[in-house]
């Protein structure tokens, strides 16, 4: 077929999204291997026999290893002087697995262990260069969940490596004990003690004095009974302002009770008919009878009988005003309510005055109250912190007695150490070298399946043609109706 004109990737590959990717993919990866399956068998043959040569050739390399068991002492956990103190027992730390291979893999450790099996070194190597290069070849791990430690030696030769790894971890162990010997210590606790007895006692006697120059015998209890105090006071003196302001309106309004309350009251009072009114009476009768004559001569809408009508009303409004009987004598007693009252206000006023006179004196107590408790928390710090220097003080000068005896016995002990070690099994000659053939042959066959179809699929993404109908529909959307296939396949396939 003629080969079609090269398209822009996006045009070949399928949307990620489209149900069949997969399997385009898949029909893709293997229609570039077997396309390309000389390549394929070319780079991987090459890898695999590359692989496989160097496995062969490189020199094996011998892993012998011993086993120690750290056994370490116990600390003491620091607590006040009341409480007693509590031994702990230190776990297999980083920094303890650390210490233990700087001492393995010291060179004193290792020039004593190649003394002890007698290697020489090359005669165109120094003793030091091979000290260095066996540090390289030395390894220590700790094993996971124990306190055991596993020393581990990488050689050529499988008994030379176990000798070696035996003799290093026999050395070890005499070189912890020098390291951790210890010489002396009694007489450093005690020098320590007569320094710490005068330390505790300057810091006792300074918590005492202050506590008496400033009048405290137990902080804590005071502030609680000043806090209580205070509190009490503050809403005594609330009460007291509530109670004036109470007194005050109420003093006003008594005031205002007395103002409206007369002083005098009327005790008897004689009234007579009022004259006005019967004067008033008599008028309106006559200026009634005018006005009958006038509405015998004029209409009721004539200016004559309004005139009158007004003259009537008049009357009529001045009769209303005038009352029935006016007072003609009368007798005034004093008022008993107005005298109830006024009692009642100057009781109120003096009342008010003792309040307000109280006032300054809770203000000033509580005033007093809160500065002594501000004092008191200020100098709750000064006494903690002089009390836990006594106490510090104390519990050092306690802990330095229990560690002189402590040290006292280990001065005796010259060879016992904080940190034990012993040996919990020796190295055996291995039975299989550390570098098999497995694993490099194993790289090299699945190194060599990678590498050769990802040139495959490589060389096979660089081509630009239409390989599939998939592609065509994709690139010209359109549908493919059908396949023309080459004529020399098409020839051997008729023959067959």
């Amino acid at each position: 077929m003629a080969a079609l004109q090269a398209l822009p990737e996006a045009a070949l590959l399928p949307a990620a999204t489209s149900p069949a990717f997969t399997t385009y993919a898949a029909r893709s990866f293997f229609y570039a291997v077997f396309k390309h399956s000389r390549l394929v068998v070319g780079v991987f043959l090459l890898v695999f026999l590359a692989s496989a040569v160097s496995a062969v050739l490189r020199p094996r390399t011998w892993r012998a290893n011993t086993k120690v068991l750290v056994k370490l002492g116990e600390t003491v956990q620091m607590a006040p002087a009341e409480a007693p103190s509590k031994s702990i027992a230190l776990p297999l730390t980083p920094e303890v697995v650390k210490t233990e291979a700087e001492i393995v893999k010291s060179a004193e450790v290792i020039r004593e262990a190649v003394q002890r099996v007698g290697v020489q070194p090359d005669p165109d190597m120094s003793m030091d260069e091979l000290i260095s290069k066996m540090q390289l070849a030395l390894t220590v791990t700790p094993s996971p969940g124990a306190n055991v430690l596993q020393i581990s030696y990488l050689g050529r030769a499988p008994d030379r490596v176990t000798r070696m790894v035996n003799a290093i971890t026999d050395t070890y162990l005499d070189h912890h004990n020098r390291v951790y010997r210890n010489e002396g210590v009694h007489e450093f606790y005690s020098l320590q003690i007569r320094k710490l007895e005068t330390e505790m006692k300057t810091a006792q006697r300074r918590l005492r004095d202050y506590m008496n120059r400033e009048g405290v015998v137990d902080a804590d209890q005071e502030i609680k009974i000043l806090e209580k105090d205070v509190f009490e006071q503050d809403k005594q003196l609330k009460l007291q302002k509530a109670k004036i302001q109470g007194m005050g309106r109420k003093l006003e309004e008594v005031h205002g009770q007395i103002a409206a309350t007369p002083a005098q009251i009327a005790y008897s009072s004689e009234y007579h008919s009022n004259p006005v009114l019967e004067q008033f009476k008599n008028k309106l009768a006559e200026l009634e009878l005018d006005r009958y004559r006038l509405l015998q001569a004029y209409m009721p809408t004539d200016r004559h009988v309004q005139d009158k009508d007004q003259e009537i009303a008049s009357v009529r409004t001045r009769l209303k005003e005038e009352k029935d009987r006016v007072l003609a004598s009368e007798q005034l007693r004093h008022n008993d309510l107005h005298s109830e009252l006024q009692k009642n206000a100057y009781a109120l006023q003096v009342l008010l005055v003792d309040a307000r006179t109280r006032l300054p004196g809770i203000r000033a107590h509580l005033k007093q109250s809160r500065k002594r408790l501000h004092d008191l928390r200020d100098q709750r710090f000064v006494i903690t912190n002089l009390k836990q220097e006594a106490d510090q003080k104390t519990y050092a000068f306690d802990l330095y007695q229990k560690k002189q005896e402590e040290a006292r016995i280990q001065d005796e002990m010259k060879n016992q150490s904080m940190v034990a070690v012993s040996v919990v099994e020796h190295a055996s000659p291995p039975l299989e070298p550390e570098n098999g053939l497995l694993l490099p042959l194993m790289l090299g066959l699945v190194g060599g399946l990678a590498l050769a179809a990802g040139l495959a699929v490589a060389v096979e993404y660089l081509n630009r043609r239409l390989r599939f109908e998939e592609e065509i529909e994709r690139y010209l959307e359109l549908p493919v109706l059908a396949v023309i296939p080459e004529l020399e396949t098409a020839a051997v396939i008729a023959r067959h």
